[in-house]
């Protein structure tokens, strides 16, 4: 199939078949087109979503918290064109352990000046194959973070067919938030304001890239890029614009949380990882033992 500016590859041994008992079904949208340029020279030849932590990859990370919950149905992957061929290479080497069906897209974009934008990546990851969840997860490919993804989406997000939800993230210092997409919430977490890396935030709660969307809300995203021909190039611009639409509700992440979007953070997340390896072992890994 192809989709506009798009190809695809299936990958797909999984071990574990959905129970047709669940009627709530979500597929993951991982957005990992990015040519992650602040990370050069780290990025120069290999996509930030297969940097390591530990003896895996961020991807592997995300993949194996997703893997855990029961609802998602299928992951779909979005890329570059110039890093496509490097996630092929990986999902081949864990197709053997993979636990759900994995489906990788290329957006025919060969160079950073070219890129789509996340939005535009979202609509093709909405796009993939012709099955219709009830909803979808989200996820930036360059999160590493240690809250287990079960609780977002099996505690909060399932069920839910009118509403929207983004995992969110108290960094307990403004100049700190003002990087990324500031939210306020109401006593029952509702959003009330949510704003894109303003200079004078309100909040250190900022959005992390974990979100989830009902399948209605595919009709939002058309209307933001075709109809208000809005920016496609932050996914926060459009969440935050989604936010005077529709009902948004936030869900605070414990623990540990690293936006890989420099050479410094990465190897904080690395440092942090390493201290915590001997310590314990996430409930996604005990689960893939």
């Amino acid at each position: 199939m192809t989709n506009r500016a798009n190809k695809k590859i299936v990958l797909s041994n999984s071990r574990t078949q959905f129970s047709k008992e669940n009627s709530f079904q979500m597929n993951a949208i991982i957005l990992a087109a990015g040519f992650g340029t602040r990370l050069y020279p780290l990025t120069k030849f290999k996509p930030k979503a297969l940097l390591e932590i530990g003896d895996k990859t961020l991807l592997d990370h995300l993949i194996e918290k997703l893997e855990a919950s029961p609802v998602i149905k299928k992951i779909v992957l979005v890329t570059n064109s110039r890093f496509a061929l490097d996630f092929m290479e990986w999902a081949k080497k864990r197709v053997s352990c993979a636990r759900k069906p994995l489906q990788i897209i290329e957006n025919d974009v060969y160079e950073p000046e070219k890129r789509l934008g996340a939005v535009q990546d979202l609509r093709l990851g909405i796009q993939a194959g012709q099955d219709y969840p009830d909803g979808y997860v989200v996820l930036c490919g360059d999160n590493y973070f240690d809250y287990p993804l079960t609780h977002f989406i099996d505690l909060y997000c399932v069920g839910h067919k009118d509403h929207a939800f983004v995992g969110l993230y108290d960094v307990k210092d403004k100049s700190i938030a003002s990087q990324y997409g500031v939210v306020e919430v109401d006593h029952a977490s509702r959003i009330t304001d949510f704003q894109e890396k303003p200079e004078n935030p309100k909040s250190t709660r900022v959005s992390i890239g974990v979100y989830y969307i009902p399948n209605k809300f595919q009709l939002r995203v058309l209307e933001y890029l075709e109809i208000e021909n809005l920016n496609p190039d932050k996914i926060g611009d459009f969440f935050a614009w989604l936010n005077t639409k529709e009902t948004l509700h936030g869900v605070d992440f414990d623990g540990a949380w690293f936006d890989i979007g420099s050479i410094e953070s990465y190897e904080g997340a690395r440092r942090h990882f390493d201290k915590r390896a001997p310590e314990c072992i996430s409930r996604e890994d005990r689960k893939n033992a």
